[in-house]
């Protein structure tokens, strides 16, 4: 990724931070961004240190805001001199087992104004950057609660399959200026916002977080679940020109859990 720039929106400490940091391990310039720039700003100035401040920059966006959109790709052009690459890494969860019986329809809309809409706007702002490169790639960070739909989580899972179903529809629109759309279905990835996640199970069920670990191994192909580190591997390897040949496909990263 020598001399690419990428954004990657949504920076947090999971999947995001590793995602920043492999694609200055391969090479590139990127952007961080998230709505508030405080861990954007801690994690620059650490990774600053080991791979030069020169190849970072920190850009405040809000997904759901199609100014700030623009404005973060007019500032990555003005910082960088362009934009190759797009990760969009934001998200909002949704509820949690609550159906769409008991729920009001409206409630199923922040997940989707982040996850579907959010990222349509952020790759529809970087559309002229891109092509003004003639050509580049944006990568989706999907789930995979589209392979395996469970009850309750209906606004996370929906808002995720049409993220799916936009990638291949871009894939199509952009390819002509050599622009690649592809999607990377994590599944459970070992890292912040699982080992919460986990904690909060064990509680609820009575059991010990080491047993709620074990339930979610042993339902998985490898004996051991994927890291956010491995899935950022994969989002780096459709960012660069080893993917080259790919666009319009979904790189599943699950350990196993399913497959497609």
């Amino acid at each position: 990724m020598a001399g690419k720039v990428v954004v990657v929106s949504g920076v947090g400490p999971g999947l995001g931070r590793h995602v920043v940091e492999h694609a200055l391990a391969a090479g590139g310039s990127v952007v961080l961004s998230a709505r508030s720039r405080d861990y954007s700003d801690e994690l620059a100035a650490e990774l600053g240190e080991r791979y030069g401040s020169e190849r970072l920059s920190v850009t405040p966006c809000d997904v759901t805001v199609d100014e700030s959109c623009r404005s973060l790709m007019d500032a990555t052009e003005d910082r960088f001199g362009g934009v190759d690459g797009v990760v969009a890494n934001a998200f909002a969860t949704g509820s949690y087992n609550v159906t769409l019986e008991e729920a009001d329809v409206d409630s199923w809309m922040p997940a989707f104004d982040v996850n579907f809409f959010g990222s349509l706007r952020l790759v529809k702002a970087a559309i002229p950057a891109l092509k003004r490169r003639r050509g580049g790639t944006v990568v989706f960070v999907g789930s995979q609660i589209v392979r395996r739909v469970r009850a309750g989580r209906g606004a996370y899972a929906s808002s995720k399959a049409a993220l799916l179903t936009a990638s291949h529809v871009l894939a199509r629109e952009l390819g002509p200026y050599g622009i690649r759309v592809n999607t990377v279905v994590p599944g459970r990835m070992w890292g912040p916002s699982l080992h919460t996640y986990i904690g909060h199970l064990a509680e609820q069920r009575g059991t010990s977080f080491d047993e709620q670990v074990d339930v979610m191994v042993n339902d998985v192909s490898l004996p051991r679940l994927a890291t956010d580190e491995e899935c950022a591997r994969a989002v780096v390897f459709l960012s660069s020109e080893l993917s080259a040949a790919m666009t319009g496909q979904a790189v599943d990263t699950n350990a196993g859990e399913t497959f497609h």
